[in-house]
């Protein structure tokens, strides 16, 4: 297993000072707080549930090894929290300057924390509550800008602690959550590569990746102990690894563009949405079905990536998407920023090398591909939702498709689906295969 503690620190550059992972790991939470706090009061953030491990109430006995703190207690603003504009600030202003910021909770709680962090030059001290993300260990959040999900640089936590009776105390759901998000591994880095051989990002680096791909061979390990470690392990070291990059591409294609829409769409609606890692873990089923179908049924594998552009109506696409969940625009309007950037960087782009030697190309990036199959068997063995009419809510077949069709239009990172755009066949043809293909593996 990985020494987190020490790959952590080479990572951050030394401002992850700290990362205590284990059984009793809350115990360093004292000697932490000498380290770490200036002057000023600690503030102790959370959401509003109330949280246990080994029998005790968790809040409370972080407050006691921390010492006299001030709670700031953050509330969800639609189903669940999600940090929009008005949360942000609001939780920077209640927060102010303190001595030491302790943050309590999971994925979405910690990205607050970090963004506070970053505002106020207080430093973090994150305590994790489940593995249910890998956003915990880098300086990035994930927040929501104009109705759209958008990822954003915060600030490294000073110190991470993650206590395995912590973890094993977490609601089974956000652990399965983190599965998902764990397998991602086996879909994103085919993304990542395709945009950095296009010249849209980069440079590709399979060292970011691969320590990634070696955690998660654990998953399914028949003793809990392995595979609750190989959890954390892959969770933590894929948040590293982002930091390394400064970029959540390596581990974020086009299935966290669906658990994105996903959300966005629930938001718009005022309804409920499943957990983040759920929602991805399924996507990775369907998104390594979708390179599967290309490869076997698609042309644009075939065709010169220096000829192609996109259609010459993308703009009323964009608008058009996004309209059927905020009539006003100003979501429409948010996303078609981000994709006329990536447009942008299309045209700029040389991809003549991608047109030389692609079967080189095709060969090394259908390594980072993983089989759907071996996605849905994953999650099956930590009980997680490998379908999507098994998360909660349920997301049917109609709202999937339409999900899959929106994935072009809502950010500036390209995906697959953005040369299938171009190449004519992102249609409801292809995602309907992809479906099937994706359901005859056990997702979909």
């Amino acid at each position: 297993m990985t020494d987190l503690d020490a790959f952590a620190r080479a990572a951050s550059g030394g401002a992850l000072t700290r990362l205590a992972a284990g059984p009793d790991a809350l115990a360093e939470l004292p000697a932490l707080v000498r380290r770490l706090a200036g002057p000023g009061e600690r503030v102790l953030l959370s959401d509003d549930v109330e949280k246990s491990a080994a029998g005790r109430n968790l809040l409370g006995w972080v407050a006691g090894l921390v010492g006299e703190t001030r709670r700031v207690a953050v509330r969800a603003s639609h189903a669940q929290v999600a940090l929009d504009e008005v949360t942000v600030e609001t939780t920077v202003a209640e927060v102010g300057t303190p001595g030491l910021l302790v943050s309590v909770g999971s994925g979405t709680i910690t990205d607050l924390g970090k963004v506070v962090a970053a505002r106020s030059g207080a430093p973090l001290l994150a305590v994790q509550t489940a593995a249910s993300v890998n956003g915990y260990a880098d300086p990035l959040s994930v927040l929501v800008i104009g109705g759209a999900k958008r990822t954003r640089p915060s600030a490294w936590p000073s110190a991470l602690v993650i206590d395995d009776w912590v973890i094993d105390a977490a609601p089974a759901r956000l652990n399965r959550s983190g599965v998902g998000d764990a397998i991602a591994i086996w879909s994103a880095p085919a993304d990542w590569y395709l945009a950095c051989r296009l010249g849209l990002d980069g440079p590709f680096d399979d060292a970011v990746v691969r320590p990634v791909l070696d955690a998660v061979e654990h998953l399914t390990d028949p003793d809990h102990d392995t595979a609750r470690r190989a959890l954390v392990d892959s969770l933590t070291v894929g948040g590293l690894v982002i930091g390394v990059a400064d970029s959540t591409a390596p581990l974020s294609g086009s299935e966290h563009l669906i658990s994105h829409v996903l959300d966005m769409t629930a938001m718009a609606r005022g309804a409920e949405h499943d957990l983040h890692g759920a929602q991805v873990g399924a996507a990775t089923v369907v998104c390594t079905a979708l390179w599967q179908e290309v490869q076997e049924s698609c042309r644009v594998l075939d065709l010169p990536w220096s000829r192609l552009s996109y259609p010459d109506d993308l703009a009323d696409r964009v608008l058009s998407t996004w309209a059927a969940l905020d009539p006003s625009g100003r979501l429409g309007r948010e996303c078609l920023t981000a994709v006329e950037r990536k447009v942008a960087a299309w045209d700029a782009a040389d991809k003549s090398d991608c047109d030389a030697d692609r079967e080189a190309l095709l060969e090394t990036l259908f390594g980072y591909v993983g089989d759907p199959g071996r996605s849905a068997t994953t999650l099956r063995h930590w009980g997680a939702a490998a379908r999507f009419s098994e998360l909660t809510p349920a997301v049917d077949r109609d709202q999937l498709a339409w999900t899959l069709s929106a994935l072009p239009y809502m950010r500036d990172r390209l995906t697959l689906p953005d040369l299938l755009v171009m190449s004519g066949e992102w249609t409801p043809a292809l995602i309907d295969r992809v479906l099937e293909r994706a359901a005859s593996a056990g997702g979909g």
